[in-house]
């Protein structure tokens, strides 16, 4: 099987670990190609589920969702049921967690949106840390770059990257209060 373009063992998808209820995942997340990078460092409640990255990722990305996406995975590929085909093939990203598919630091998922402009996101994990008591998960912590705009038709339109517009993590954990929750460890 596939994952960005590179062949990969596939694996059993797991049982959710009861440690991810009180971890977060500091990822990284590239739109593979751009130059220079356009990133985003975010930190995700590791039990968050696949349909809530894709929010987080739209929100993080000023993307709008009006396109298919896919998360592929070494488990698997997973996707929203609502977009899927029986050609297709993916399982219901609500069914997976960030720490089924990325259970380690290092591990890297991509995550397409819009099969057409093909932008292809490596989500790589950083490190996966205790949730700090009292802040409110999920957050951008830092980034680079404004995102291409919805429809540019990738980057070999010039007017779809962005060099010099500014990037501000603050703006994007703010949008971001919308989906986000302050993870309470258990005792």
């Amino acid at each position: 099987m596939l994952v960005g373009g590179k062949r990969v063992t596939r694996q059993a998808f797991p049982k959710p670990a009861k440690s991810a209820l009180s971890t977060i995942h500091r990822v990284k997340v590239t739109i593979h190609d751009s130059k220079p990078p356009i990133w985003r460092r975010l930190e995700l409640p590791s039990a968050m589920t696949l349909d809530l990255v894709h929010e987080t990722l739209q929100i993080a990305f000023d993307w709008e969702g009006y396109h298919m996406h896919v998360f592929e995975t070494a488990c698997g590929p997973f996707g929203s049921p609502d977009q899927a085909d029986d050609w297709l093939g993916w399982a219901d990203e609500a069914t997976a967690t960030l720490s089924q598919v990325a259970p380690a630091e290092t591990a890297k998922i991509v995550y397409v949106y819009d099969f057409g402009d093909d932008w292809q996101h490596d989500i790589m994990v950083e490190k996966i840390l205790a949730a700090e008591p009292g802040v409110a998960y999920p957050r951008c912590i830092a980034g680079r770059r404004a995102a291409p705009e919805e429809d540019s038709e990738g980057f070999w339109d010039d007017a779809g990257s962005p060099e010099d517009e500014p990037f501000e993590p603050g703006e994007v954990t703010a949008a971001l209060a919308q989906i986000s929750a302050v993870i309470v460890a258990e005792p």
